[in-house]
């Protein structure tokens, strides 16, 4: 059995503190598993309204009386409120024949905890006509 001074020359570098790289590892972990638990949402939520008006650009390409420009109207003021986006943030751009385009345009505030980002969406459901 070895005494306590031929232990400690063993392992010169251990005294049973952490070292500063694993405080630093644990620290940036923390920080990017906060971050992404405030960004997925916002961006899953983004995607949900690009599906969202694609599909209703699709309808409205198909021209049928079913969905008018009134209807479409209707149908993007449901989304506005279901995503409590701002008033305006989509709009039908463009409806012809066999073609149409809806533009997606608002923010939203990422509010992390030293300071907050603002995530701008443009989009536009262009060229999803048959």
């Amino acid at each position: 059995m070895a005494r306590n001074g031929a232990w400690r020359a063993s392992r010169p570098g251990e005294r049973g503190a952490v070292s500063i790289k694993a405080i630093l590892i644990v620290a940036f972990l923390v920080v990017a598993a906060v971050t992404l638990i405030k960004v997925i949402p916002v961006y899953v939520e983004q995607q949900e309204i690009e599906h969202d008006t694609d599909e209703l650009a699709r309808k409205a390409s198909l021209g049928l009386a079913a969905y008018s420009k009134d209807k479409i109207e209707k149908e993007i003021q449901t989304l506005i409120t279901q995503h409590s986006l701002p008033d305006g943030s989509i709009k039908l751009a463009t409806m012809d024949n066999n073609h149409a385009a809806i533009t997606v345009k608002y923010t939203r505030s990422i509010d992390l905890f030293v300071t907050s980002y603002a995530w701008d969406v443009d989009y536009s459901s262009d060229k999803k006509g048959i």
